[in-house]
């Protein structure tokens, strides 16, 4: 009862890592009121960028997701 060497599944890809391009620098100050700022943190439907996609530290995407939640709550986001 040994194995039987046709496999039937197919070989796995290699994970490629993607390179994490980073729009912010470290000094920069996230406004809230700064749509065109804003917009590159959220998707067309509204969602907030996860920092792994978007580059950011996790300092700056707790900036971030403050900075659209009250731009969402004033009226300036969808």
């Amino acid at each position: 009862m040994g194995k039987n060497n046709t496999s039937r599944r197919a070989p796995r890809k290699k994970f490629v890592e993607k390179k994490r391009v980073s729009v912010l620098k470290k000094d920069t100050i996230i406004d809230e009121t700064d749509m065109e700022f804003l917009s590159n943190f959220v998707t067309g439907f509204g969602k907030i960028v996860p920092a792994r996609l978007s580059g950011a530290n996790s300092k700056q995407q707790r900036q971030i997701k403050r900075a659209v939640r009250r731009a969402r709550n004033m009226g300036l986001l969808k």
